[in-house]
């Protein structure tokens, strides 16, 4: 019999080092996934019709194996909306007092500032090189139809983006959620007896929005009502933990399931015809892959270790920088060399050239902007203390030492 998890054991900690460690592996997926999405070959099988490579070739094994793990965009997407609902619901969870006015204050410049400073870094790599040359995929040729009067709309987030930095379209989702917070924290109060069933309900939300492609809303934001009930479960999961960890091969049967589930959309297709209601099953088993590796990164010995490591937090402090950044970088490298050469040396050399404009970027936008959001935070708090009435309905004063979880990315060519 293993040693039980420590975190099973004992009240895990205000902040979770390997949820920042995941939150940063998922945004190099990203950028991976960005450029091999240069190249036409690649992008076939995220098309409306997708192409499907012959078996047992390296294209097929890229894409229809695990190994699309390495650059499955759609899935880092549903891990970064697991860890928002997970991240944002965990302080009202815990019974901290109510404070709405310092809640929305502070995430909304921890989001919005960031974003405002992506797009001028965007427009800068617009002016280095220019977009208009044809080159690559489409997914790379749909880069050129950005316009700077779409800018204002970009900005505000909730109505879309532009191709300026396509890649802003989920802090739509982001803000959408932020906002609806409260409404989604006294949902899993009054039906915390039932939070299990509400998780199978919010699956299911899941897709129905696959299967009808006018239901967006419905393919992301359940998403993030899965986070707010893991938060609200965490006694549940905590047992759960020890279970696992009171057998044998517990924890290599979890991470097991995450790597099938997580590719459950790709390895459905080598038994399945494609059609849409395979794919929306494909997507929704995906979405339960995401909150199980959320689950094996919070309670995992050897994911958590992996996750906790030193440069895997250093990404992880850096990924909404990372984030914000890659799409541009990528479409400019691409355009300026290495789209008529190939995919692989687009990896090559974005993904450097990503993480190093990440690294400024968390230095001179990121950071500045979450003191400040901290700061407005404390300013706002000081000027209407919370009274002992308002605190009997406990809701959400994030922690200064959360991180947001809004770093979250999705491929444009997944249905955009």
């Amino acid at each position: 019999m293993t040693t039980s998890s420590p975190i099973a054991a004992q009240r895990e900690p205000r902040r979770l080092a390997s949820l920042d460690g995941l939150r940063g592996v998922a945004a190099l997926v990203v950028v991976v996934h960005h450029s091999l999405l240069t190249s036409a070959m690649m992008l076939g099988p995220y098309l409306k019709e997708p192409v499907r490579f012959d078996p047992w070739t390296w294209q097929w094994f890229l894409t229809a194996t695990p190994l699309h793990l390495l650059w499955d965009g759609t899935s880092a997407v549903f891990v970064f909306f697991v860890l928002s609902g997970l991240v944002l619901a965990l302080p009202a969870a815990s019974g901290a007092p109510a404070r709405w006015d310092v809640y929305y204050v502070r995430r909304l410049l921890r989001l919005y500032l960031p974003v405002w400073g992506s797009l001028a870094f965007a427009w800068v790599t617009t002016v280095l090189v220019d977009r208009h040359q044809g080159v690559g995929s489409t997914w790379l040729q749909h880069r050129e139809a950005y316009s700077l009067s779409g800018v204002p709309r970009d900005a505000l987030l909730v109505t879309g983006v532009d191709a300026l930095n396509g890649s802003l379209w989920t802090l739509q989702w982001e803000v959408l959620f932020s906002l609806l917070l409260p409404a989604y924290l006294l949902a899993a109060r009054l039906l915390r007896r039932w939070l299990p069933a509400v998780a199978v309900l919010l699956l299911a939300l899941v897709g129905v929005g696959w299967v009808v492609n006018s239901l967006g809303p419905l393919r992301y934001l359940p998403v993030f009502g899965l986070g707010v009930v893991m938060a609200f479960e965490r006694d549940r999961l905590h047992r759960l933990a020890a279970a696992i960890d009171a057998r044998r091969r517990g924890w290599a049967v979890a991470y097991a399931g995450v790597v099938v589930t997580v590719s459950a959309y790709w390895l459905i297709f080598l038994v399945a015809t494609p059609s849409e209601l395979v794919a929306a099953f494909g997507h929704t088993t995906g979405v339960a892959g995401a909150v199980l590796a959320v689950f094996c990164a919070m309670y995992g010995p050897a994911f958590r270790r992996a996750l906790e490591s030193a440069p895997v937090q250093w990404l992880g402090t850096r990924s909404f920088s990372l984030y914000l950044v890659q799409e541009p970088v990528v479409t400019a490298v691409a355009i300026a060399w290495t789209a008529t050469v190939g995919a692989g040396l687009t990896v090559a050399v974005a993904v450097p050239v990503s993480l190093a404009c990440a690294a400024l970027f968390y230095l001179a936008v990121e950071r500045p902007s979450l003191r400040l959001s901290q700061r407005a935070g404390r300013a706002v708090a000081a000027r209407r203390p919370l009274t002992r009435s308002r605190t009997r309905h406990p809701a959400p004063a994030v922690p200064a030492d959360v991180r947001s979880a809004a770093d979250g990315s999705t491929p444009v060519a997944t249905g955009r």
